[in-house]
């Protein structure tokens, strides 16, 4: 079957496409056929790192999120059945079948298609995680949602409005995608290339309650000032890097509390609870129709180098996943 690699280059990660046996499930594994896969940003925040240079950088498979029908189960396995529509977060999805532990899966609701499916699984996990589970939104707060055209930010914006939220902001630096994340729930989309934007966001709101940052750098400190006493502050990504400047005064004074999350230093057992709370929590919602997956463009299999292409073009909203079929 086909699947793709990252290898370590001079100049980075190198991505190929690779021929390799088809997975055999382990007792408590299924083996998917996989219709759809989610293409994240991580891949391309990734790709230096992949660099001959570094010791650390081993090939490895790629893709974090798939969608498609269980082929075969694990003889441990009870709870799934040959032919089941299914979707979860898993490792090496970028593939025509993949492996993976029953307990990772999550049923694809009636009336959403293996495309659309494909484009749940991390965003929206990232999001519940982040906003329901480590800041503890409460319905009538108010919600600043950086990068909200980015798929987690799809996510948190139609999270923040199922509460509902009293406020829910988005930020973007373009402009031409406003009227888009108003349809999906923002209240406000502020443009954060413009002088003065937090004094945008604090007349309109009184205040951020809950800020859930994807960007990080420069953008860390201007979000702390829209923020309202004992505002929670979570840092999801750092697309923008790193590494910022804070002034403690302001976070002593606001009494903020900032709140880091990723799955990187999480244990299978705990990763595969944030899917459970998902599935608890907003699985329904999809079902009914609250909550819906945002898929921008779909790509063939072969061709993720130019969905990472796509994707550094930062022109989309929502997701981008590759198809098999």
């Amino acid at each position: 079957m086909k699947q793709w690699w990252v290898i370590p280059g001079s100049d980075g990660g190198q991505y190929e496409l690779r021929e390799v046996a088809h997975p055999e499930p382990e007792p408590s594994q299924v083996v998917v056929a996989v219709r759809g896969a989610g293409v994240n940003r991580g891949e391309l925040i990734g790709q230096p790192l992949m660099n001959l240079a570094n010791p650390k950088a081993r090939p490895r498979s790629s893709g974090i999120e798939f969608a498609g029908q269980i082929t075969s189960v694990g003889r441990s396995v009870d709870t799934w059945s040959i032919g089941d529509r299914v979707m979860g977060r898993g490792t090496a999805c970028h593939a025509e079948f993949v492996a993976v532990d029953a307990a990772a899966l999550m049923s694809i609701p009636a009336e959403i298609s293996f495309d659309e499916a494909a484009a749940i699984p991390n965003v929206f996990v990232t999001a519940h995680d982040a906003m329901v589970t480590a800041a503890a939104v409460s319905a009538g707060e108010s919600i600043l949602i950086t990068a909200g055209s980015s798929g987690v930010g799809t996510a948190a914006i139609q999270i923040a409005a199922n509460l509902p939220a009293r406020h829910i902001v988005a930020t973007t630096r373009s402009p031409a995608k406003a009227e888009e994340l108003i349809a999906l729930g923002a209240t406000l989309v502020i443009d954060t290339t413009q002088p003065r934007w937090t004094e945008r966001v604090s007349a309109a709101t009184g205040g951020i309650d809950v800020v859930i940052d994807q960007v990080g750098g420069i953008l860390l400190d201007p979000c702390l000032e829209t923020m309202c006493v004992e505002g929670r502050y979570v840092t999801v990504g750092r697309n923008g890097g790193a590494e910022a400047t804070i002034d403690l005064d302001l976070v002593a004074r606001q009494r903020l509390s900032i709140i880091g999350v990723t799955f990187r230093t999480r244990s299978p057992t705990e990763a595969l609870a944030c899917s459970a709370r998902f599935v608890d929590d907003l699985l329904p919602s999809f079902e009914d129709g609250s909550l819906k997956p945002v898929l921008d463009r779909i790509f063939p299999l072969d061709e993720l180098n130019a969905a990472h292409e796509y994707m550094r073009a930062d022109t989309h909203i929502g997701k981008i996943v590759l198809v098999t079929g």
